[in-house]
């Protein structure tokens, strides 16, 4: 009885520690799961803030870049970024969904910097009833998108990754581009226009890279420590040292600094030495009755 008592005791104690051991695995992994979920909606409200404070400012001719992420969605099909990385306007793209915007002309800065002029700095045809990208088919809207007719939206995203984006009431031509946002130009039926999606996450990616490009990068200035030099002074045994610190120990040393060290020593026979110019001469003079 005692020994079956004994391993039915040892049999409940190790489910113990196996309950332990579980509870405290999924602690971690609350906690972690947690952490995650305060770190992303942290960074999330810092780019909804940055976003909100460029749309105030205007770009300007040789001021600091901007990027805006845009994707054009044909009845419901993405199509391939437009590839035209030098413009005369500054306001480009270089096949990877991103918008550069740095104007070179005040025709293309501030208020003008628009989805309008980038349509005309990459030969896109863009309007409230057209859309043509570069050597593509045009669309008007009515035209159906299978078996339905389709218009022309603009959905605007506050940053990449934003949860949801607004559909613009206005004129594409007219929507003024803004740093770090993302836009959708959708030619789609009006039953899919609160479908509207933001652009692939490839060009997301792709406008974050460019963003984090864009932010002038911190230096730190160099300081420049002027060297040490040493001399030696006339009938004195010892050193000058010229290093900015005063110290006393038997040995004298002042900022610029200088540093005095000298032996006397009585031992019924005198002896001094001497240095001068880097030679040494010593005397010895007999001991005095």
């Amino acid at each position: 009885m005692a020994r079956v008592a004994g391993t039915g005791g040892g049999r409940i104690n190790h489910r113990g520690r196996s309950w332990g051991y579980t509870v405290v695995i999924v602690v971690i992994v609350v906690l972690g799961v947690a952490l995650t979920y305060t770190s992303r909606r942290s960074y999330v409200q810092h780019l909804a803030n940055t976003t909100a404070a460029n749309a105030k400012v205007a770009p300007k001719v040789g001021g600091t870049p901007w990027n805006e992420a845009y994707a054009v969605d044909i009845c419901g099909r993405w199509q391939k970024p437009i590839d035209k990385p030098v413009t005369k306007t500054g306001i480009s793209t270089a096949g990877n969904g991103v918008i550069h915007i740095a104007p070179k002309i005040a025709a293309a800065a501030g208020k003008n910097a628009t989805l309008g002029e980038f349509a005309n700095s990459v030969g896109m045809t863009l309007s409230g009833n057209q859309i043509q990208l570069p050597n593509g088919k045009d669309y008007l809207s009515g035209n159906n998108c299978g078996s339905q007719p389709a218009e022309i939206y603009v959905k605007q995203y506050a940053f990449a990754g934003a949860p949801t984006g607004t559909v613009l009431k206005q004129d594409p031509r007219t929507v003024r581009l803004q740093d770090q946002a993302m836009l959708t130009i959708a030619f789609v039926p009006r039953s899919e226009k609160g479908k509207i999606p933001a652009p692939p996450s490839k060009i997301q990616k792709n406008l974050e890279k460019a963003a984090a490009a864009a932010t002038p990068a911190t230096t730190t200035p160099s300081i420049t420590i002027p060297p040490t030099s040493s001399t030696t002074a006339k009938g004195a045994t010892g050193t000058k040292t010229s290093t900015g610190t005063k110290t006393s120990t038997g040995t004298k040393t002042s900022t610029g600094t200088k540093t005095s060290t000298g032996t006397k020593a009585s031992t019924g026979t005198k002896t001094s030495t001497s240095t001068k110019s880097g030679s040494t001469s010593a005397s010895t003079s007999p001991p005095t009755t």
